[in-house]
């Protein structure tokens, strides 16, 4: 599943379901018509434009019960535009 490497924020669906979680207001809350991408183990949103924007979104899932790095974790570093990078579950 692909990542943005503009501070892109990975989510466990398992978390998900486990958690009775909804994503739809993180969606409208940050203005996403869709997922950045999905696979069967993970939701990809983003791309966040800056540290504090996905900070927001942080908080945001934090209070809908979901914890940070047991249920998802943001994708952020220093990449050249050509890169693009993706995310797999050991079991995929």
């Amino acid at each position: 599943m692909r990542v943005s490497s503009d501070f892109g924020i990975v989510v466990r669906r398992a978390a998900l379901e486990e958690k009775h979680v909804d994503l739809s207001p993180i969606l409208t809350e940050f203005h996403f018509d869709r997922y950045f991408d999905q696979s069967n183990v993970f939701v990809s949103l983003g791309p966040f434009f800056g540290g504090d924007a996905a900070d927001d979104c942080m908080r945001s899932l934090e209070k809908l019960g979901l914890g940070y790095i047991d249920d998802f974790f943001i994708f952020t570093g220093d990449f050249p535009q050509w890169c693009r990078f993706e995310v797999f579950s050991p079991s995929e």
